[in-house]
C-alpha cells in the first residue's frame, strides 16, 4: 500500500498556475475603506435589471429563499423605487444579497445574463461588497435592527458560492449569525411578545427553524397565506401540500434528532446498547415522518420531479444515513466479537452502501440528458465527509471479512452485500472524486483517500476507474446545503484551491482501523478528514487479504 498524499511534498497537481490567495469573507477579514453611501446607491442596477436579478432570487429553487416574505418584499421595493432615501441600511444589505443570489442563479443556470450589468462575476463581487458594506455600516453586531438578519444570511450566502471548498470563516460567520438571531430573539417564539406581529413572527420562525429553543417551528404555509395586514396566522396546510418551506421544517424535525445522536454518541461518549437500540428508533419514526414528496424513492419513479425536488430528497437522505453510520459505528466495532451487536453493523454497513448508492445515481444524473442535469451545481454542495464516512465503514467490513468464514449459503457473512458489490460501490466512489479532483482540493483529498482503502481492501491488483465526464458548466463557482465551502476565486473556470497548512491533532496509528475491528477512537477519524491538509509521510500498513 503506497504511502497517503505522498505526492504533496511535489506538489498537489490542482492547477497551481491559478492558484490565488486565499482569502476569507468580506464581514470578518475586512474590505478596506468602506464606501460612501452615495457611492453605495449608485450601484444598485436600473430598474428593469434589478426587477430581472429580483424575479430570480423570489423563482429560484434554493431553500433559503423562504427567509424572505415574498409579497412583502416586493411592497418594500416599490417604494424603494419611489424613495430610495426611506429605506434603512439593513434594507439596501439585504438587497444587494438578493441581487448577488439572483446573479448567480444566472451563473448556475447559464443562461444569457444582462449584458448591460458588464461582467457577471464581477458583479456578484461588488454586490457582495455593497452588501457587506452596509452591514458594517448598520452596525450589525452591536445594533441589529429589522432585516439585519436577512442581510447577514444573505452575505453569508454570497460568500458560500463563492468558494468551492471548506474556509473556516463561513463556520464563523454562521456562529455570529446565531449570536446575533439570540441577541435578537429569534430563540424565543414571537406569540409571546405582542409587539411582534404575526407576519413578522412567522419569518423569524422561518431563520430560527430551531427546535433546542421555545421558538415553534415555522407553518406549512405559502407567502400569499399572510402578509402585514395579518392579525393572526391561519391553519398551517396539511403536509401533503409541498410548499417552499416545507423542506425546511421537515429537516428540522430530522436535524433534531441527529443532533441529539452525535451530543450523545459522537462527542467521546459511546451509550448503553439499550439508549443507542432508543436513538434508532426515535431516528427511523423521524425518518417515517418524513412528507411523502420529500420521501427518497427509486429514480425511474423520477421522471417528472423537478431536479430541485430530487435535490431536496437527497440531502434529506444522506442526513438520515449519516446519522446511522454515526449511531452504530462504534458498536459495529463491538459485533466482530459479539454478536449481540450484529444489528449495528448491518445498519452500520446497509446505511453507508446507501450513501454511495446515491452517489453513484447522483454522479450518473449530472451528465448531459441526466434527471439532475438543469441542477448539476448540486454535486458540489454534498459533504465529502459523508461519503468518506460510508467508504471508510465499507473498508473496515471489507477488512474484517477476511477473517469471517462465508456462510453455507455462499454469501458473505450475515450480511446481504457481497464483497464484490461493496468494492464496486468504493470504486464508484472514487470515480466521482477522480471528475472533481482538478477543480477542488477537497475533492482530490477525498480521491486520494478512496485510492488507499482501494488498494487496501481491492480483490484485484488494479483498481478500475470508470471514466465519466461532468459537464463542462460545472466548472463555476458554486453553493449548496451541506458542506462549507475555500478560496474566493472569480475566474469562470478556474477553480481555487486552499493553501492552508497545519494539522493540529496526531494522525499516528490512524492506520489501525483498517487493520482491526476494535476501533475505539472515532475522533482521530474525524480529524484527519476534517483538516485542511494531510502530512507528507502519512502511511497505511498493509491490509490482510
Amino acid at each position: 500500500v503506497g504511502k497517503l498524499w505522498e505526492h504533496l511534498d511535489q506538489g498537489d497537481g490542482v492547477n497551481h498556475g491559478q492558484r490565488t490567495q486565499d482569502s476569507g469573507p468580506m464581514l470578518l477579514e475586512g474590505i478596506g475603506e468602506v464606501s460612501s453611501i452615495e457611492d453605495i446607491m449608485a450601484d444598485i442596477p436600473p430598474k428593469n435589471a434589478a426587477d430581472r436579478l429580483v424575479s430570480r432570487y423570489f423563482n429560484s429553487p434554493m431553500p433559503g429563499i423562504v427567509i424572505i416574505h415574498g409579497p412583502a418584499f416586493e411592497q418594500e421595493y416599490k417604494q424603494f423605487w419611489l424613495d430610495p432615501s426611506q429605506v434603512s441600511l439593513p434594507w439596501i444589505a439585504m438587497l444587494f444579497g438578493v441581487l448577488n443570489v439572483g446573479s448567480f442563479m444566472y451563473l448556475r443556470s447559464q443562461e444569457g445574463w444582462p449584458t448591460e450589468l458588464g461582467n457577471l462575476l464581477e458583479v456578484m463581487e461588488l454586490f457582495q461588497r455593497r452588501s457587506t458594506e452596509c452591514l458594517l455600516i448598520s452596525k450589525y453586531g452591536t445594533a441589529p435592527t429589522n432585516y439585519t438578519m436577512e442581510a447577514l444570511l444573505l452575505n453569508l450566502q454570497g460568500e458560500f458560492v463563492r468558494r468551492r471548498d471548506a474556509h473556516l470563516g463561513l463556520w464563523v460567520m454562521g456562529g455570529v449569525a446565531i449570536r446575533v438571531a439570540m441577541r435578537m430573539g429569534y430563540h424565543r417564539d414571537p406569540d409571546n411578545h405582542p409587539r411582534i406581529t404575526p407576519l413578522q413572527g412567522e419569518m423569524r420562525r422561518r431563520i430560527w427553524a430551531e427546535y433546542q429553543c421555545d421558538t415553534r417551528p415555522p407553518s406549512n404555509l405559502l407567502d400569499e397565506d399572510f402578509g402585514p395586514e395579518t392579525t393572526q396566522l391561519p391553519p398551517s396546510r396539511p403536509e401533503t401540500q409541498l410548499t417552499p418551506v416545507l423542506y425546511t421544517i421537515a429537516k428540522s424535525r430530522l436535524s433534531l434528532i441527529f443532533r441529539t445522536i452525535f451530543n450523545h454518541v459522537s462527542l467521546g461518549r459511546v451509550e448503553a446498547y439499550e439508549e443507542i437500540m432508543t436513538y434508532d428508533q426515535r431516528l427511523h419514526n423521524a425518518y417515517r415522518r418524513l412528507p411523502a414528496k420529500l420521501q427518497i424513492v427509486a429514480l425511474e419513479d423520477c421522471i417528472t420531479t423537478p431536479p430541485s425536488l430530487l435535490t431536496r430528497r437527497y440531502n434529506l437522505e444522506f442526513l438520515f444515513q449519516k446519522a446511522r453510520c454515526m449511531l452504530h459505528r462504534h458498536h459495529m466495532s463491538k459485533s466482530y466479537e459479539d454478536p449481540r451487536y450484529n444489528y449495528s453493523r448491518t445498519a452500520c454497513v446497509d446505511a453507508a452502501m446507501t450513501v454511495l448508492t446515491h452517489q453513484a445515481n447522483i454522479f450518473k444524473e449530472v451528465q448531459v440528458g441526466g434527471l439532475l442535469y438543469a441542477d448539476r451545481w448540486f454535486i458540489s454542495s454534498l459533504e465529502r465527509h459523508d461519503f468518506l464516512l460510508a467508504a471508510m465503514i465499507i473498508c473496515l467490513e471489507l477488512s474484517s471479512r477476511t477473517n469471517e468464514q462465508p456462510a453455507p449459503s455462499g454469501n458473505d457473512g450475515f450480511l446481504k452485500f457481497s464483497r464484490e458489490a461493496m468494492t464496486q460501490a468504493l470504486e464508484n466512489s472514487q470515480s466521482f472524486w477522480a471528475e472533481l479532483k482538478a477543480s477542488s482540493v477537497e475533492a482530490k483529498q477525498a480521491f486520494d483517500m478512496l485510492s488507499v482503502m482501494l488498494g487496501s481492501v481491492a480483490t484485484s491488483g488494479t483498481t478500475h476507474i470508470e471514466h465519466i465526464s461532468i459537464p463542462p458548466s460545472t466548472e463555476v463557482p458554486l453553493s449548496g446545503s451541506s458542506s462549507m465551502p475555500t478560496q474566493a476565486s472569480f475566474s469562470y473556470g478556474t477553480p481555487s484551491v486552499s493553501d492552508q497548512s497545519g494539522f493540529a491533532t496526531s494522525i499516528e496509528g490512524i492506520g489501525a482501523m483498517l487493520t482491526s475491528p476494535h476501533i475505539d477512537n472515532w475522533d482521530l477519524w474525524e480529524s484527519l478528514i476534517q483538516s485542511p491538509t494531510i502530512p507528507e509521510n502519512f502511511e497505511l500498513p498493509d491490509l490482510p487479504h
